[in-house]
C-alpha cells in the first residue's frame, strides 16, 4: 500500500485518547501514513471516529472515501426515549448538525453512506451488517502496555482485586459489593479502582463529578476496602504488579454495555493477571476459545470465585498461561496491523 494522507475527525485534539492513541494512530505510525486533522485539506481517505459530525458527513456525497470507525455499540437496541433525548442533546450542544432526530439514526445513516465501518467485536459487526456490507472488526492496540509473567506469591498480607476501566462501566461493581465486604470481614482486602479521579453526567461533557461518590454509592459498605487510583499506563502496570486477581463484572441490562469488546480481559491477562468477567457475549466467546473457565453470573458466583482464585494459585496460573497464548496468537501487533490495512485497501 503506498503512504496515505488520512483526514481524521479524532476523539481527542492532541491524539491523546485511548480511541485515538490505540486504534488509527497506532496503525499509520507503524505503517508512514500521514494523519490530517484539518479536513478542509486534499486527504486519500477520511476516518471518522465517533466524535465526528455524524449528520454533516451522513448527507453529501463524498468525492473521498469514508470510514467510520464505530467502537461502542451505539446500534444495539435502546430505549427509544433515551435514543431521542441523545439525540436531541447532542444537536442542542451543537456536537452534531442539522435539526433533532434519535441517535442511533444518525449512526444508521452515516453507516449506510460510509465506504467501510470498523467496530470492535463480532457481535457489534451483526447490528452493523444491516447497514454496510464493508464491516471489519479491529480491536484496540495495547502494545502501550508490557506483557508480565503470573506471580504466584504475593508478598503482602493483603489480598488484592483490580478493576479497571471508566467511570461510566463502574456501576458493574454493585455485583461484587456484598462478596468484598464479607471477605474484608475474614481477611484483609483491598479492591484497586483504576479509573479517571473525574467524570461527565451528561454527553461526557457536562456536569463534572467525582469518581470516589460513585464509587462509594456503588459499592457501598464495601467501599471502606476500595481504594481509586487515577488511570495512567503506569499507575495501571504498577498496581497489576501489587494484585493478585482482576475483576470485570458488567451490567449487562444496558445494550452498549453488553456488547463491549474484549480489550479489558486482554488487558488483565497481558499484565500477567487472571481475570473473572460477566458472561457478556465477547468475554464468553473469548474464553471458550482460550479454553479458560471463570464468568461470573451472580453475587454468589462473584464472591466465591473471587476467593477460590485469591487461595488457588495453580487455578490462577493456568488463568494467565492460556489467556497470554490467546493474546499471544490472535491480538498480536501483526494480526492488527493487517486488520488496518485490510479496512483502508477495501476502499481505495
Amino acid at each position: 500500500m503506498r503512504k496515505l494522507r488520512i483526514g481524521y475527525w479524532p476523539m481527542s485534539s492532541d491524539l491523546s485518547h485511548p480511541g485515538d492513541r490505540r486504534r488509527v494512530v497506532f496503525w499509520a505510525n507503524h505503517r508512514g501514513h500521514k494523519i490530517v486533522t484539518d479536513l478542509t485539506q486534499k486527504t486519500d481517505v477520511i476516518l471518522l471516529s465517533e466524535k465526528a459530525d455524524l449528520n454533516s458527513f451522513s448527507k453529501k456525497a463524498a468525492g473521498t472515501p469514508i470510514i467510520f470507525d464505530l467502537v461502542d455499540a451505539y446500534l444495539a437496541p435502546e430505549n427509544g426515549t433515551r435514543d431521542w433525548l441523545r439525540g436531541i442533546a447532542k444537536v442542542l450542544t451543537k456536537q452534531i448538525s442539522g435539526p433533532p432526530r434519535k441517535f442511533t439514526k444518525s449512526i444508521e445513516d452515516l453507516c449506510l453512506q460510509s465506504s467501510a465501518v470498523i467496530c470492535s467485536s463480532p457481535e457489534q459487526q451483526e447490528t452493523i451488517e444491516r447497514f454496510s456490507n464493508n464491516v471489519h472488526v479491529i480491536l484496540d492496540s495495547h502494545d502501550e502496555l508490557p506483557m508480565m509473567p503470573f506471580s504466584r506469591c504475593n508478598q503482602s498480607s493483603i489480598k488484592r482485586i483490580l478493576w479497571e476501566g471508566q467511570p461510566a462501566t463502574i456501576r458493574g461493581l454493585a455485583h461484587i459489593g456484598e462478596g468484598i465486604s464479607a471477605m474484608g470481614k475474614e481477611k484483609k482486602i483491598e479492591l484497586a479502582v483504576v479509573t479517571d479521579e473525574k467524570y461527565y453526567l451528561l454527553l461526557n461533557k457536562f456536569i463534572q463529578l467525582d469518581t470516589d461518590l460513585l464509587l462509594s454509592k456503588v459499592l457501598k459498605d464495601a467501599s471502606t476496602y476500595s481504594t481509586l487510583i487515577s488511570w495512567s499506563p503506569n499507575n495501571l502496570v504498577n498496581q497489576a504488579t501489587l494484585s493478585d486477581v482482576a475483576v470485570i463484572p458488567i451490567d449487562l441490562s444496558k445494550p452498549i454495555q453488553y456488547l463491549k469488546p474484549e480489550n479489558r480481559l486482554l488487558i488483565m491477562w497481558r499484565l500477567g493477571l487472571p481475570c473473572l468477567t460477566s458472561p457478556s457475549p465477547a468475554y464468553s466467546r473469548v474464553m471458550k476459545k482460550a479454553r479458560v473457565n471463570s464468568i461470573c453470573d451472580s453475587p454468589i458466583e462473584w464472591a466465591s470465585n473471587i476467593a477460590e482464585m485469591l487461595h488457588n494459585r495453580d487455578w490462577a496460573e493456568e488463568n494467565v498461561t492460556l489467556g497470554q497464548a490467546y493474546v499471544k496468537q490472535f491480538h498480536n501487533t501483526d494480526l492488527l496491523l493487517e486488520r488496518w490495512d485490510c479496512a483502508f485497501e477495501s476502499v481505495l
